[in-house]
């Protein structure tokens, strides 16, 4: 059985048992608790559909795809939403594909609505524009949008097998096993995993394929892949990797203040040490095992840039990501990109993070993270005072 069904009574149980329940913690496990069940039967049917209709799918070819891996708060959307607008190239999901509407029956149905249904769909939108624009004003997220491409780790949601379950739940003893995914689950589940994935992208493709007329490259922003790479590689042997690396001073507490932000959302209690220990811990081996597993891969399978200077010049370094991979760009592309660039100079993060109110000690991750300092020469006086 692909869904882990023993996880999920265990999650819920776990959930329900946890201490400090609040009014907002009541009203979201409801609505989990009801709505989680009612969606996922309206997505197997679909899953179960394309096995009927469009059985062809499984044996649509992935071929050389790229995931843009490397710990969170690293510029991974940056460059995914980047790279994304060079269409005849890649291919990708947004964010409405990967949680409403994995199987190819589904987006079938969504591209044939007409009449009512399309007046409809057009008021959904702009319902959902509405609160997104909301969302971004409160959150000190990444802005996230059912229309944008966005991380296609959601997709495991769907078999309840994805790291954010247990991260964001504050139940970090679920998140451990997709934490370190390579080293600490059976070889069982790591296949019953990767192989959900490796399908759904194969659907996918088959959508993008038959609509667009075009053979595209799989493109996947996926930062819980750091500790898959190896996994990764075997489902898809001639994949390529961009890891983005950021200085630990400033990825660590961007990363704490973001899983802060989203506990408070869901009304989960205070438990900032444990969090920052977690985060700190996670980062350790997200830093340290993708760059063991890249650095033994074939020359034009993996490029590792730092966020420092894909955020001073995106253009430069996009060239060089293409360049190291092996890929042509396009002169269309090249354009968008320049443009996209020049735009991308205006922004100012709105973030500043002291440590101390995080839970976080410099000198401790000064100290735990001295090899990440030294090959990338970040800058260690970050936070002094």
């Amino acid at each position: 059985m692909v869904f882990d069904f023993k996880g999920l009574i265990r999650f819920t149980r776990l959930w329900a048992s946890d201490t400090g329940w609040t009014p907002r913690r009541r009203v979201i496990f409801a609505a989990f608790f009801f709505g989680y069940p009612m969606l996922e039967a309206i997505i197997w049917a679909g899953l179960l559909m394309d096995d009927l209709l469009f059985r062809g799918y499984r044996r649509e070819p992935v071929p050389s795809p790229v995931f843009i891996i490397g710990n969170h708060r690293s510029g991974t959307t940056f460059l995914h939403r980047l790279l994304s607008k060079d269409d005849l190239r890649f291919s990708t999901m947004k964010m409405w594909e990967i949680l409403l509407a994995p199987s190819i029956t589904q987006r079938r149905a969504v591209a044939g609505v007409t009449g009512a249904a399309r007046w409809f769909r057009e008021k959904l939108i702009e319902g959902l524009n509405r609160l997104e624009r909301d969302w971004h004003e409160k959150s000190v997220m990444h802005d996230v949008s059912f229309q944008e491409p966005e991380e296609d780790d959601y997709l495991l949601l769907h078999i309840w097998s994805a790291l954010t379950t247990g991260l964001s739940s504050g139940l970090l003893t679920e998140a451990i096993p997709y934490t370190y995914f390579d080293t600490a689950l059976p070889e069982t589940d790591r296949r019953r995993i990767m192989g959900f994935y490796r399908e759904c992208i194969q659907r996918h493709m088959f959508a993008d394929r038959t609509t667009h007329r075009l053979r595209r490259t799989y493109l996947a922003k996926n930062p819980a892949f750091s500790p898959k790479v190896a996994t990764a590689r075997r489902f898809f042997p001639d994949a390529k990797f961009i890891y983005l690396v950021r200085n630990p001073l400033e990825m660590i507490p961007s990363f704490v203040s973001m899983m802060r932000f989203s506990w408070d959302v869901l009304g989960i209690p205070g438990r900032d040490r444990a969090l920052a220990d977690y985060i700190t811990e996670m980062a350790r081996h997200w830093y340290a095992y993708p760059l063991e597993q890249l650095d033994r891969a074939p020359e034009g399978h993996a490029v590792i840039v730092t966020y420092d200077e894909l955020t001073r010049d995106p253009e430069r370094t996009v060239q060089r990501i293409y360049n190291e991979l092996n890929m042509d760009m396009g002169s269309n592309f090249a354009t968008v990109l320049s443009n996209e660039a020049t735009k991308s100079k205006s922004y100012k993060s709105r973030h500043h993070y002291d440590l101390n109110s995080l839970g976080l000690n410099r000198e401790k991750i000064l100290e735990e993270f001295r090899d990440v300092f030294d090959r990338f020469r970040f800058d260690t006086t970050i936070g002094s005072t």
